[in-house]
């Protein structure tokens, strides 16, 4: 593929908002982000975007190149439990076209919910999300509590 910039990319990318993705084009995109914690557990990753609330993908043509999956009752939370992009599309706006399509289509939901690693090494991440319009939980005013990893 002939590197385009970020313009090009964009323009050319088609949305769909389905839950009809194959293993075979979820694998590619959750193993070049390194999430080998779903490759190496699930045998088929369609299962996970086929029990999810709300799915919204990114298509170069037929090449899966981001992916936005979200959990949750539809009227009072939804979650945000997957955002990937491709690396060698990512900061094209992909990965920011996702989660407008999500929020837009979850104004009506009272909580609306994303938790990510805090880490050093993820502070672009959680930059790019408060530039989305999310809060941490201290400037809620709420708590989050985990009891697995």
């Amino acid at each position: 593929m002939e590197k385009m910039n970020a313009t090009e990319r964009i323009s050319v990318m088609s949305y769909k908002d389905t839950k009809n993705i194959s293993d075979s084009d979820l694998r590619p995109l959750y193993e070049s982000v390194g999430w080998v914690s779903y490759t190496e557990k699930f045998t088929d990753l369609s299962v996970l975007i086929a029990n999810s609330y709300q799915v919204i993908s990114a298509w170069d043509g037929i090449v899966l190149t981001g992916l936005i999956r979200t959990v949750g009752d539809g009227l009072s939370i939804q979650y945000v439990q997957d955002l990937l992009v491709l690396p060698k599309y990512q900061n094209c706006g992909i990965g920011t076209e996702l989660m407008k399509r999500i929020m837009d289509t979850s104004t009506h939901i009272r909580q609306f919910v994303l938790i990510t690693d805090g880490q050093e090494e993820n502070k672009a991440a959680v930059e790019f999300y408060m530039k989305m319009g999310l809060k941490t939980f201290e400037e809620t005013k709420t708590c989050g509590l985990q009891a697995k990893t």
